[in-house]
């Protein structure tokens, strides 16, 4: 049952349609993806994530590269704007996390100069 389960989800990326649908949680992940946008003629994929009010940074960081993972072989630059949860999303993300080649790079705040960047590797 469970392994029904675990394939179930693991297909559901590939069912694709017109809109995005409703927010899913993912299992043993603490954030909801909300939306995702592909250009398969530019290789580039758009990820919106919400995390719960009481994320740090690092948890934040270890979603979006969740989310990463999980594409990265379809796409050649992903992005991932994480929203806290109930925050507007026509506001500025809490981070915004890019895969361009072999590198994550995360930007932490929406205010300039109150940006922290964590790198990665």
């Amino acid at each position: 049952m469970i392994k029904a389960a675990v394939i179930a989800l693991a297909l559901m990326p590939l069912v694709g349609c017109g809109s995005a649908g409703a927010p899913t949680r993912a299992e043993n992940h603490s954030f909801s993806i909300v939306s995702e946008h592909a250009d398969k003629t530019t290789g580039t994929l758009t990820v919106i994530i919400t995390v719960p009010k009481s994320s740090a940074p690092p948890q934040v960081k270890a979603a979006a590269e969740s989310v990463i993972a999980g594409r990265r072989e379809k796409y050649r630059q992903i992005t991932v704007k994480s929203f806290i949860e109930g925050a507007s999303l026509d506001g500025a993300p809490f981070a915004v996390s890019k895969l361009e080649g072999d590198s994550v790079e995360h930007v932490f705040g929406a205010i300039p100069g109150n940006s922290v960047r964590i790198p990665t590797h």
